[in-house]
């Protein structure tokens, strides 16, 4: 009933139209308009199109292929934070994706890949349950890793903000307030350039750099994803001690927080505290059903970063799970 195809640039308004309006689990992430603000050497595209017998789109599959240990992969689009395979509503019943799994699998073993990597769309960010992919993934043989994420759920969040946290958090807060922080949208290019030099010093002690560059982040807010991209800082005086960057996913009505960084010479202050506070409270005025932190683990899952979740706990989180699958085709 199905064919797969490997996507053409042609195709990027419908495939955008479909992942946004007709997919049980597709965001901005997985749209062509995103994916394509990568420079076109950085990753080599090979996603996927899977079609029904009128030639209509029943599923996309976001990907790029890598070598890994020496493997052919075909591995979930780097560019983007999950992906998997993303399915249209009436397609979503059990027979339909066991098939499209099925006649996946059978196209890359044709072009002699050994592994494909597939990092599902949580649950948090799907309209729909993705227990039934991942079974289905789980029928067909694929192993899967786990890693831990944190989020804020505002239906069960109790209505005085900081009666949410810990003690120390609550402090915390109180202390930023006598100190006369400040909590504000970021919305000129020279704030944003600001808080990026101190996400860079941040990630500088831990050897590494933000995914984005500052040009890319710009062209998030200006241009690609100005209604989704937003910037917040916190403020001493007339001085950004810290900062923040937030994704917003329209289907499910859930912000998630991509990048938050602090200075560490006003650690007194516990400015990461009051960027947390400004953040939760900014997105329940904003009517938002649910604030993802990300995950909490290292190494596929692997190891727990118990200092960083706990943190985050503190706030008054809940737990999901992001799930990668994975299977050898050799």
């Amino acid at each position: 009933m199905f064919i797969v195809e490997k996507y053409k640039d042609f195709e990027e308004k419908e495939w955008d139209d479909f992942v946004l309006n007709d997919s049980v689990n597709g965001t901005f992430l997985q749209t062509r308009r995103f994916l394509n603000y990568h420079p076109k050497n950085r990753f080599e595209d090979n996603s996927l199109i899977i079609k029904d017998k009128k030639g209509t789109i029943a599923a996309v599959c976001p990907a790029c292929n890598i070598k890994e240990n020496g493997y052919k992969v075909f591995y979930s689009h780097k560019g983007s934070t999950f992906g998997g395979i993303i399915i249209r509503r009436k397609y979503y019943i059990s027979n339909k994706v066991l098939e499209m799994i099925d006649l996946i699998d059978q196209y890359l073993g044709d072009k002699n890949y050994e592994e494909i990597t597939l990092k599902i769309t949580p649950s948090l960010f799907s309209k729909e349950s993705p227990e039934l992919l991942e079974y289905c993934l789980e029928n067909r043989n694929y192993n899967e890793y786990a890693e831990l994420s944190t989020y804020i759920d505002y239906y069960s969040y109790k209505e005085k903000i900081t009666s949410n946290f810990t003690q120390g958090k609550r402090t915390n807060v109180n202390n930023g307030i006598k100190e006369g922080l400040s909590f504000q949208r970021l919305n000129d290019d020279d704030k944003i350039r600001n808080f990026y030099e101190i996400l860079c010093q941040n990630l500088h002690k831990y050897k590494t750099n933000p995914v984005h560059s500052i040009e890319e982040l710009l062209e998030f807010k200006n241009s690609s994803l100005k209604d989704i991209c937003q910037f917040y800082g916190v403020f001493k005086e007339n001085e950004m001690i810290a900062g923040g960057m937030v994704f917003y996913f329209e289907q499910t009505n859930v912000a998630h927080t991509q990048y938050l960084a602090a200075k560490e010479e006003y650690a007194t202050l516990s400015p990461s505290t009051f960027l947390y506070y400004g953040i939760i409270k900014e997105m329940k005025e904003k009517n938002i059903c649910k604030l993802s932190w990300g995950i909490s683990t290292e190494d596929k899952g692997k190891i727990l970063n118990e200092g960083l979740i706990k943190s985050k706990e503190a706030y008054g989180s809940k737990y999901s799970l992001n799930r990668t699958f994975y299977k050898s085709l050799a």
